[in-house]
């Protein structure tokens, strides 16, 4: 009967937190997905990390002056067994990239979700959506 009772209360515990270990903040919150934007600079750091990754690149937008963009990405984990893979030297800062994904919500915070990064110096790529 204990070890019934026992087997049952981790079981339950195990459930319950499995929800909690799948949680995650929404993109649609922050990123608008109705939207597709490409944004072209130079990456001033490239952050490798769970559970997201980031490029932080300067864009020179229309009047000429610089913007810091921050890209958000996928986690180190998913970036090194996706199709493409990634690791954390792939992007070097100094790199120009062009990064494509969902813009933010917030037009004053300048970023983006990205599903594809292109480096046109050496021909590299990835694409791809990473939860």
């Amino acid at each position: 009967m204990t070890r019934t009772v026992l087997a049952f209360v981790v079981g339950a515990t195990l459930l319950a937190g499995d929800d909690l270990a799948f949680a995650h903040h929404s993109f649609t919150a922050a990123y608008d997905n109705t939207k597709r934007v490409e944004v072209e600079g130079v990456v001033k750091e490239f952050v490798w990390r769970n559970p997201h990754s980031y490029v932080r690149i300067d864009v020179t937008n229309k009047d000429g002056a610089v913007e810091t963009w921050n890209l958000e990405w996928g986690s180190s984990s998913q970036l090194s067994a996706a199709k493409y893979p990634v690791t954390r030297t792939t992007i070097k800062a100094g790199d120009r990239i062009i990064a494509g994904g969902e813009p933010r919500r917030d037009p004053a915070v300048k970023g983006l979700r990205v599903f594809s990064i292109k480096r046109p110096v050496d021909g590299w790529v990835w694409e791809g959506i990473i939860d």
